[in-house]
């Protein structure tokens, strides 16, 4: 009888570890999904840098998400 209560109350165990597991998986799973639905890409911020040479206004345009220069060159206001 003592072998028969063993043997069930292993069994019962067995069927309910897995049925733990799976909903462990499945609420990993869950969160993972909310997290990544939050995530945003963000562009590229730039901005313009000028500068006054010789009494004339020039400007060029400056990634500050990059820290380089956008354009290739200096352009005349």
């Amino acid at each position: 009888m003592k072998k028969r209560i063993l043997i069930l109350t292993l069994l019962f165990s067995l069927a309910i570890v897995p049925l733990n597991v799976s909903a462990s998986s499945t609420a990993v799973t869950k969160c993972s999904a909310q997290s990544l639905s939050g995530i945003q890409p963000y562009g590229n911020q730039t901005g313009y840098k000028y500068k006054i040479l010789n009494g004339k206004l020039w400007k060029r345009l400056w990634s500050y998400t990059y820290n380089r220069w956008e354009d290739p060159a200096w352009t005349l206001v």
